[in-house]
């Protein structure tokens, strides 16, 4: 069995991910992370991190030009941005999340939803549209309830029916059009069954986020510790005892020997958004995360915030308002090398002055959606 100190194992793993060396272009950025989640302003600063002379036009270049990549809903029914040709896995693993459920309480019956969805890809059928205008197309329907809509489009969306495409208002906005599946991407869906999503998603995880224990895969596919067990069966991974950590961690063959290159000593630092993949992609995260601050950092759901890494721990988070970046520190962050850390990774935002603040309290006492804004 192969040894590692958890130093080791988080140099390969920012490295992995691109933040040490950045990479060129949008899609090979995505590829690093092992996809990055949708939404928006967080697509494009995890982006900033990881892509050479980021802008935020190279991500929707991608999306709706090059169409090398795609908003799908995937892993635990989140919505993701992932290589084209990985799409159908990460919507396998998608699930419904409940949906048909919240329709059915809200008083739209199989038949019911069978009629307005097409109806809905009637609509696309002339070209992509927002959610209004979708609303606007439907002939003979009305929405009983406010939000039904949003269920019905969500629901298309997790069944590959439909996809989120070009959004409206720039960057920060979550204003988007939807397209049909096939006009959009060019070809008709064929959606794997989940454990041969798994099995092909699975090095994809490994290579950015490993070393790793089923339970860390599990979670990150949304996925039964049995199921996820299954799925590695047939991916070739090595046994690795790393200090500090519990459990049977696993990991490819290239990324033991990559670990054996780390440092005894960096302090890089990286100013990296809530949702970011480096800190959602395990069950257990105490490897960069001391469980003093845990409750600062991730909420109850398992979000997690704003973070200041510094050789691949949290070391603080950050917020910012209006020109000014505020961070709090965990761990004696020095606010010179925060402000070079946020020219270098959070170009999007226009950053203007860099302050330090105090430690903020537990996300569950700030209520719902904290994370997003965990100085304020």
């Amino acid at each position: 069995m192969a040894a590692a100190g958890v130093n080791a194992v988080l140099w390969r793993a920012v490295r992995a991910h691109g933040l040490l060396e950045p990479v060129k272009g949008a899609k090979k950025a995505v590829v690093r992370a092992a996809g990055v989640y949708g939404a928006a302003p967080t697509c494009y600063l995890s982006l900033a991190s990881r892509a050479k002379g980021f802008q935020s036009e190279d991500l929707d270049h991608a999306l709706n030009e090059k169409r090398s990549l795609v908003r799908v809903p995937a892993m635990r029914g989140s919505v993701y941005i992932l290589p084209v040709e990985l799409a159908p896995f990460g919507l396998a693993l998608a699930g419904s999340v409940g949906l048909e459920g919240l329709l059915n309480r809200a008083g739209l019956e199989p038949a019911q939803y069978a009629r307005v969805s097409s109806a809905i890809e009637n609509v696309l059928a002339e070209g992509p549209r927002t959610a209004a205008e979708i609303r606007q197309g439907i002939q003979g329907w009305r929405e009983p309830h406010a939000g039904l809509l949003t269920l019905v489009l969500r629901r298309m969306s997790h069944e590959g029916r439909i996809v989120r495409s070009r959004v409206r208002g720039g960057w920060r906005s979550q204003s988007f059009e939807y397209a049909r599946f096939a006009d959009w991407l060019g070809v008709p869906l064929c959606l794997p069954a989940r454990q041969e999503a798994m099995r092909r998603l699975a090095p994809f995880y490994f290579e950015a986020n490993g070393p790793a224990t089923v339970a860390d895969f599990a979670w990150w596919a949304g996925a039964s510790k049995a199921e996820a067990a299954g799925a590695l069966k047939s991916v070739r991974l090595e046994t690795v005892a790393v200090e500090g950590l519990e459990g049977t961690l696993l990991a490819t063959p290239q990324s033991l020997q990559e670990m054996a290159k780390a440092p005894a000593r960096w302090n890089d630092i990286h100013l990296l958004p809530y949702w970011d993949p480096y800190v959602m992609a395990h069950a257990g995260r105490r490897r960069y995360l001391d469980p003093r601050w845990a409750d600062r950092v991730i909420d109850r759901g398992g979000n997690a915030t704003n973070v200041v890494l510094k050789a691949g721990r949290v070391a603080g988070v950050w917020d910012f308002e209006q020109g000014t970046l505020l961070f709090a520190s965990f761990d004696n962050l020095d606010a010179k090398a925060v402000r070079e850390a946020a020219a270098r990774c959070l170009g999007p935002l226009g950053v203007e002055r860099v302050k330090p603040a105090p430690p903020p309290g537990p996300l569950a006492r700030a209520g719902q959606n904290a994370f997003m804004a965990p100085l304020r």
